[in-house]
């Protein structure tokens, strides 16, 4: 049986201004270049650091200030851990959902991130 063949004609067959043509196709990412893959490759172990150090004293992972909507948005070790690795293998981020009310004291800024391992590694 063919599902399709009693489905309604598409409205916009044949029209030169579908609203569906203005879309672009998936997203192609650019290559990276040697020196892009070595600051994802640093950041990943950085992240991975900041885990392993910064997770037990309670801290799930960080939050940016997105230029685009200038809110807080707050991003798990993994979650991050997980999009340098998928751009590092040529991949797009995995899809992902935030948590639904995530605990802002609970995270910090990658600066806080990067100042607190360098005072643990100065002991």
């Amino acid at each position: 049986m063919n599902f399709f063949a009693n489905m309604p004609r598409d409205p916009f067959a044949d029209d030169p201004n579908d609203p569906a043509s203005f879309l672009e196709d998936d997203e192609q990412m650019a290559p990276l270049t040697p020196e892009e893959r070595v600051a994802i490759s640093n950041d990943l172990r950085l992240v991975q650091e900041f885990a392993r150090v910064l997770r037990p004293r309670g801290v799930e992972g960080v939050f940016f200030i997105c230029e685009d909507c200038t809110e807080e948005h707050y991003y798990e070790w993994e979650i991050m851990a997980a999009n340098m690795r998928a751009t590092l293998n040529d991949e797009l981020a995995p899809v992902h959902e935030p948590g639904a009310r995530p605990d802002p004291s609970r995270y910090v800024t990658w600066d806080y991130a990067m100042g607190y391992l360098d005072g643990v590694s100065q002991r």
